[in-house]
Protein backbone atom coordinates (compact mmCIF):
# COMPACT_ATOMS: atom_id res chain seq x y z
CA UNK A 1 0.00 0.00 0.00
CA UNK A 2 3.09 2.39 0.87
CA UNK A 3 3.69 2.21 -3.33
CA UNK A 4 0.23 2.95 -3.71
CA UNK A 5 -0.97 -0.83 -4.96
CA UNK A 6 -4.18 -1.25 -4.59
CA UNK A 7 -4.68 -4.34 -6.81
CA UNK A 8 -1.86 -7.11 -7.64
CA UNK A 9 -1.67 -10.26 -10.12
CA UNK A 10 0.34 -12.61 -7.83
CA UNK A 11 1.37 -15.11 -10.67
CA UNK A 12 2.13 -18.12 -8.64
CA UNK A 13 0.09 -19.98 -6.98
CA UNK A 14 -3.00 -22.60 -6.20
CA UNK A 15 -5.74 -23.22 -3.99
CA UNK A 16 -4.15 -23.05 -0.95
CA UNK A 17 -2.42 -19.71 -1.35
CA UNK A 18 -5.88 -18.10 -2.37
CA UNK A 19 -7.25 -19.92 1.08
CA UNK A 20 -4.54 -18.25 2.98
CA UNK A 21 -5.41 -14.95 1.42
CA UNK A 22 -9.11 -15.00 2.04
CA UNK A 23 -8.54 -15.63 5.60
CA UNK A 24 -6.37 -12.39 6.02
CA UNK A 25 -9.66 -10.92 3.78
CA UNK A 26 -11.91 -12.07 6.29
CA UNK A 27 -9.87 -10.59 9.56
CA UNK A 28 -9.88 -7.26 7.51
CA UNK A 29 -6.22 -7.64 7.11
CA UNK A 30 -5.85 -7.65 3.23
CA UNK A 31 -4.90 -3.59 1.93
CA UNK A 32 -4.81 -4.65 -1.75
CA UNK A 33 -6.68 -7.05 -4.58
CA UNK A 34 -5.06 -10.09 -5.35
CA UNK A 35 -5.59 -12.07 -8.58
CA UNK A 36 -4.20 -15.88 -7.88
CA UNK A 37 -3.35 -18.03 -10.59
CA UNK A 38 -2.96 -21.91 -11.05
CA UNK A 39 0.34 -22.80 -11.87
CA UNK A 40 0.77 -25.46 -14.49
CA UNK A 41 3.85 -27.81 -14.21
CA UNK A 42 5.29 -29.69 -17.24
CA UNK A 43 4.32 -32.72 -15.61
CA UNK A 44 0.40 -32.34 -14.77
CA UNK A 45 -2.21 -33.38 -17.22
CA UNK A 46 -5.70 -31.67 -17.93
CA UNK A 47 -7.59 -33.36 -14.78
CA UNK A 48 -5.48 -30.85 -12.52
CA UNK A 49 -7.27 -27.76 -14.10
CA UNK A 50 -10.23 -28.76 -11.87
CA UNK A 51 -8.28 -26.82 -8.94
CA UNK A 52 -8.34 -23.58 -11.24
CA UNK A 53 -12.01 -23.95 -11.49
CA UNK A 54 -12.65 -24.60 -7.76
CA UNK A 55 -10.19 -21.33 -6.97
CA UNK A 56 -12.89 -19.32 -9.75
CA UNK A 57 -15.33 -20.38 -7.99
CA UNK A 58 -14.17 -19.83 -4.41
CA UNK A 59 -13.28 -15.68 -5.16
CA UNK A 60 -14.47 -13.52 -2.82
CA UNK A 61 -14.51 -9.70 -2.76
CA UNK A 62 -10.97 -8.92 -2.88
CA UNK A 63 -9.30 -12.22 -3.72
CA UNK A 64 -10.23 -13.92 -7.00
CA UNK A 65 -9.06 -17.29 -8.98
CA UNK A 66 -9.80 -18.03 -12.26
CA UNK A 67 -6.23 -17.72 -14.09
CA UNK A 68 -3.80 -20.68 -14.81
CA UNK A 69 -0.19 -19.63 -15.27
CA UNK A 70 2.48 -21.61 -17.41
CA UNK A 71 6.86 -21.06 -17.88
CA UNK A 72 7.01 -21.89 -21.66
CA UNK A 73 10.81 -21.10 -21.09
CA UNK A 74 13.47 -19.13 -18.78
CA UNK A 75 15.33 -16.18 -19.28
CA UNK A 76 17.52 -14.45 -21.87
CA UNK A 77 20.56 -13.74 -19.17
CA UNK A 78 21.23 -17.06 -18.89
CA UNK A 79 20.52 -18.49 -22.11
CA UNK A 80 17.24 -20.42 -20.72
CA UNK A 81 15.12 -18.32 -22.81
CA UNK A 82 13.84 -19.82 -25.88
CA UNK A 83 15.11 -17.89 -28.90
CA UNK A 84 13.67 -18.68 -32.99
CA UNK A 85 17.91 -18.03 -33.52
CA UNK A 86 20.74 -19.01 -31.77
CA UNK A 87 21.57 -16.78 -28.86
CA UNK A 88 24.88 -14.38 -30.12
CA UNK A 89 27.85 -16.32 -29.76
CA UNK A 90 26.56 -19.44 -29.17
CA UNK A 91 26.29 -21.36 -32.20
CA UNK A 92 23.23 -23.73 -32.04
CA UNK A 93 22.02 -22.54 -28.65
CA UNK A 94 18.76 -21.50 -28.77
CA UNK A 95 17.73 -21.86 -25.26
CA UNK A 96 15.27 -24.23 -23.74
CA UNK A 97 11.26 -25.20 -23.48
CA UNK A 98 9.11 -26.06 -20.55
CA UNK A 99 6.13 -27.70 -22.57
CA UNK A 100 6.10 -29.81 -25.85
CA UNK A 101 3.49 -27.76 -28.24
CA UNK A 102 1.52 -30.35 -28.43
CA UNK A 103 1.62 -30.68 -24.66
CA UNK A 104 0.78 -26.74 -23.89
CA UNK A 105 -1.74 -26.90 -26.30
CA UNK A 106 -3.51 -29.54 -25.19
CA UNK A 107 -3.72 -27.89 -21.57
CA UNK A 108 -4.48 -24.82 -23.23
CA UNK A 109 -7.76 -25.90 -24.84
CA UNK A 110 -8.65 -27.61 -21.46
CA UNK A 111 -8.36 -24.37 -19.53
CA UNK A 112 -10.27 -22.13 -22.10
CA UNK A 113 -12.75 -24.67 -22.61
CA UNK A 114 -13.50 -24.23 -19.47
CA UNK A 115 -13.78 -21.05 -19.62
CA UNK A 116 -9.99 -20.16 -17.74
CA UNK A 117 -7.86 -17.24 -18.58
CA UNK A 118 -4.20 -18.21 -19.44
CA UNK A 119 -1.35 -16.42 -18.61
CA UNK A 120 2.63 -18.14 -19.86
CA UNK A 121 5.87 -16.84 -19.06
CA UNK A 122 7.91 -16.38 -22.58
CA UNK A 123 10.88 -14.14 -22.75
CA UNK A 124 11.94 -15.41 -25.86
CA UNK A 125 10.57 -15.00 -29.65
CA UNK A 126 10.70 -18.60 -29.53
CA UNK A 127 8.59 -18.85 -26.90
CA UNK A 128 6.00 -16.09 -28.10
CA UNK A 129 6.05 -17.77 -31.58
CA UNK A 130 5.05 -20.95 -29.35
CA UNK A 131 2.19 -19.96 -27.07
CA UNK A 132 0.52 -17.36 -30.03
CA UNK A 133 0.53 -21.08 -32.13
CA UNK A 134 -1.05 -22.91 -29.58
CA UNK A 135 -3.70 -19.63 -28.81
CA UNK A 136 -4.40 -19.54 -32.49
CA UNK A 137 -5.33 -23.77 -32.48
CA UNK A 138 -7.44 -23.22 -28.87
CA UNK A 139 -9.25 -19.89 -30.54
CA UNK A 140 -9.96 -22.65 -34.12
CA UNK A 141 -11.00 -25.44 -32.26
CA UNK A 142 -13.07 -23.70 -29.02
CA UNK A 143 -14.71 -21.03 -30.83
CA UNK A 144 -13.53 -17.20 -30.18
CA UNK A 145 -14.52 -16.01 -26.93
CA UNK A 146 -13.42 -12.79 -24.70
CA UNK A 147 -10.93 -15.05 -23.51
CA UNK A 148 -8.19 -12.21 -23.19
CA UNK A 149 -5.25 -15.07 -22.84
CA UNK A 150 -1.91 -13.30 -22.19
CA UNK A 151 1.61 -13.55 -22.65
CA UNK A 152 3.96 -12.34 -19.99
CA UNK A 153 7.29 -10.29 -20.70
CA UNK A 154 7.78 -10.80 -24.05
CA UNK A 155 11.23 -9.35 -24.33
CA UNK A 156 11.74 -10.33 -27.60
CA UNK A 157 9.35 -10.78 -30.44
CA UNK A 158 9.73 -11.99 -34.12
CA UNK A 159 8.35 -9.69 -36.78
CA UNK A 160 5.68 -12.38 -37.61
CA UNK A 161 4.42 -12.45 -34.66
CA UNK A 162 3.43 -8.63 -34.09
CA UNK A 163 0.25 -8.27 -35.29
CA UNK A 164 -0.97 -11.58 -34.04
CA UNK A 165 -1.55 -10.15 -30.64
CA UNK A 166 -4.23 -8.26 -32.07
CA UNK A 167 -5.78 -10.59 -34.76
CA UNK A 168 -5.91 -12.98 -31.66
CA UNK A 169 -7.19 -10.53 -28.74
CA UNK A 170 -3.88 -12.16 -26.71
CA UNK A 171 -2.98 -9.44 -24.52
CA UNK A 172 0.97 -8.25 -23.71
CA UNK A 173 1.57 -8.14 -20.00
CA UNK A 174 5.33 -6.51 -19.79
CA UNK A 175 7.20 -5.06 -17.06
CA UNK A 176 9.14 -1.95 -18.19
CA UNK A 177 11.69 -2.06 -15.67
CA UNK A 178 13.15 -5.24 -17.03
CA UNK A 179 14.79 -3.22 -19.75
CA UNK A 180 17.54 -1.58 -19.95
CA UNK A 181 17.30 1.73 -20.56
CA UNK A 182 20.21 2.22 -22.67
CA UNK A 183 22.71 -0.77 -24.20
CA UNK A 184 25.17 0.76 -22.11
CA UNK A 185 23.29 0.32 -19.04
CA UNK A 186 25.77 -2.44 -17.26
CA UNK A 187 23.07 -4.88 -18.18
CA UNK A 188 23.61 -8.11 -19.63
CA UNK A 189 21.11 -8.73 -21.29
CA UNK A 190 21.65 -6.98 -25.09
CA UNK A 191 24.94 -8.75 -25.38
CA UNK A 192 22.80 -12.06 -25.36
CA UNK A 193 20.74 -11.61 -28.50
CA UNK A 194 23.18 -9.16 -30.47
CA UNK A 195 22.69 -5.67 -32.07
CA UNK A 196 20.93 -7.16 -35.25
CA UNK A 197 17.68 -7.99 -32.91
CA UNK A 198 17.58 -5.16 -30.30
CA UNK A 199 14.86 -3.23 -32.85
CA UNK A 200 12.51 -6.50 -31.17
CA UNK A 201 13.72 -6.29 -27.74
CA UNK A 202 11.19 -5.23 -25.46
CA UNK A 203 8.77 -3.67 -28.22
CA UNK A 204 6.24 -2.09 -26.55
CA UNK A 205 6.09 0.71 -28.93
CA UNK A 206 5.79 -1.47 -31.84
CA UNK A 207 3.01 -3.89 -30.28
CA UNK A 208 0.79 -0.82 -29.22
CA UNK A 209 1.32 0.28 -32.73
CA UNK A 210 0.21 -3.21 -34.41
CA UNK A 211 -3.22 -2.82 -31.89
CA UNK A 212 -1.92 -4.68 -28.86
CA UNK A 213 -3.50 -4.47 -26.05
CA UNK A 214 -0.55 -3.80 -23.10
CA UNK A 215 -0.23 -4.39 -19.25
CA UNK A 216 1.56 -3.24 -17.29
CA UNK A 217 3.59 -4.76 -13.93
CA UNK A 218 6.08 -4.82 -11.66
CA UNK A 219 7.47 -8.65 -12.03
CA UNK A 220 7.91 -8.46 -8.13
CA UNK A 221 10.09 -9.82 -6.42
CA UNK A 222 12.58 -9.88 -9.44
CA UNK A 223 12.31 -6.36 -9.96
CA UNK A 224 10.80 -3.80 -7.37
CA UNK A 225 7.66 -3.24 -7.02
CA UNK A 226 7.33 0.40 -6.98
CA UNK A 227 5.28 1.08 -10.27
CA UNK A 228 7.22 4.52 -10.24
CA UNK A 229 10.47 2.33 -11.32
CA UNK A 230 8.33 1.41 -14.42
CA UNK A 231 7.36 3.96 -15.34
CA UNK A 232 10.51 5.98 -14.98
CA UNK A 233 11.62 2.87 -17.86
CA UNK A 234 8.70 2.91 -19.84
CA UNK A 235 9.41 7.56 -20.10
CA UNK A 236 13.04 7.23 -20.63
CA UNK A 237 13.85 4.43 -22.58
CA UNK A 238 16.46 5.29 -25.27
CA UNK A 239 16.96 2.85 -29.02
CA UNK A 240 19.72 1.08 -28.18
CA UNK A 241 21.21 2.06 -31.32
CA UNK A 242 20.39 4.73 -34.50
CA UNK A 243 17.75 3.99 -36.73
CA UNK A 244 16.43 1.16 -34.06
CA UNK A 245 12.12 2.22 -33.27
CA UNK A 246 11.53 4.29 -30.26
CA UNK A 247 9.67 2.22 -27.74
CA UNK A 248 9.19 4.48 -25.01
CA UNK A 249 5.59 5.52 -23.80
CA UNK A 250 3.94 8.78 -23.19
CA UNK A 251 3.25 9.41 -19.43
CA UNK A 252 -1.18 9.18 -20.22
CA UNK A 253 -0.11 5.56 -21.72
CA UNK A 254 1.92 4.29 -19.41
CA UNK A 255 -0.47 5.13 -16.86
CA UNK A 256 -3.68 3.33 -18.32
CA UNK A 257 -1.46 0.23 -18.65
CA UNK A 258 -1.15 0.50 -15.08
CA UNK A 259 -4.21 1.13 -13.94
CA UNK A 260 -7.36 0.82 -16.68
CA UNK A 261 -5.50 -1.81 -18.83
CA UNK A 262 -4.46 -3.99 -16.12
CA UNK A 263 -7.74 -4.46 -14.99
CA UNK A 264 -8.77 -4.95 -18.27
CA UNK A 265 -6.01 -7.80 -18.08
CA UNK A 266 -7.79 -9.51 -15.22
CA UNK A 267 -11.55 -9.25 -16.74
CA UNK A 268 -12.29 -6.00 -14.14
CA UNK A 269 -12.03 -2.97 -16.16
CA UNK A 270 -16.22 -2.81 -15.37
CA UNK A 271 -15.62 -2.43 -11.97
CA UNK A 272 -11.82 -0.93 -11.55
CA UNK A 273 -9.11 1.00 -13.27
CA UNK A 274 -10.43 4.40 -13.46
CA UNK A 275 -11.98 6.67 -11.32
CA UNK A 276 -15.63 6.91 -12.12
CA UNK A 277 -19.01 6.75 -10.31
CA UNK A 278 -20.13 3.29 -9.37
CA UNK A 279 -16.55 1.92 -9.84
CA UNK A 280 -14.36 0.34 -6.64
CA UNK A 281 -13.16 2.75 -3.94
CA UNK A 282 -9.87 2.37 -5.21
CA UNK A 283 -7.34 5.87 -5.47
CA UNK A 284 -3.74 6.48 -4.73
CA UNK A 285 -2.64 10.09 -4.13
CA UNK A 286 0.52 10.82 -5.26
CA UNK A 287 2.94 13.75 -3.67
CA UNK A 288 2.81 15.95 -6.67
CA UNK A 289 1.48 16.05 -10.12
CA UNK A 290 3.39 14.03 -12.15
CA UNK A 291 2.00 15.21 -15.48
CA UNK A 292 4.47 17.87 -14.57
CA UNK A 293 7.28 16.21 -13.61
CA UNK A 294 10.24 16.39 -15.23
CA UNK A 295 10.42 12.90 -17.28
CA UNK A 296 13.58 12.17 -16.14
CA UNK A 297 12.37 12.64 -12.17
CA UNK A 298 9.37 10.92 -11.36
CA UNK A 299 11.12 8.36 -9.59
CA UNK A 300 10.79 11.94 -6.45
CA UNK A 301 6.81 11.00 -6.69
CA UNK A 302 5.97 9.32 -3.63
CA UNK A 303 2.89 7.96 -2.57
CA UNK A 304 1.03 10.19 0.32
CA UNK A 305 -2.27 8.08 0.26
CA UNK A 306 -3.86 4.85 -0.75
CA UNK A 307 -7.51 3.95 -0.52
CA UNK A 308 -8.70 0.67 -1.02
CA UNK A 309 -12.59 -0.08 -1.27
CA UNK A 310 -13.20 3.15 0.41
CA UNK A 311 -10.81 2.30 3.27
CA UNK A 312 -7.42 4.01 3.83
CA UNK A 313 -4.85 1.61 3.90
CA UNK A 314 -1.42 3.64 3.25
CA UNK A 315 -1.31 7.54 4.70
CA UNK A 316 2.61 8.97 4.81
Amino acid sequence: AGYGLTSVHNMNGNVKDLRVYQKLEARGEMALRVYVPFLVYPEMKPDVLSEAIEMRVASTGKVRGGLVKFFMDGVIETGTGLLLDDYEGRPGWRGTAQFEPEQFTELALEADKQGLQIAVHCTGDGAVRRVLDSYEIVRKQNGGRDSRHRIEHIELVGDADVPRFAELGVIAAMQPNHSPLTVNSFDPWPACVGVQRYRRSFAWRTLRDAGAHLAFGSDWTVASMNPMTGIHSALNRTPWQEGDPDQSQTLEETLLCYTRDSAYAEHMDHEKGILREGYLADVVMLSEDIFQTPKKEILRVKTVMTICDGEITYEE
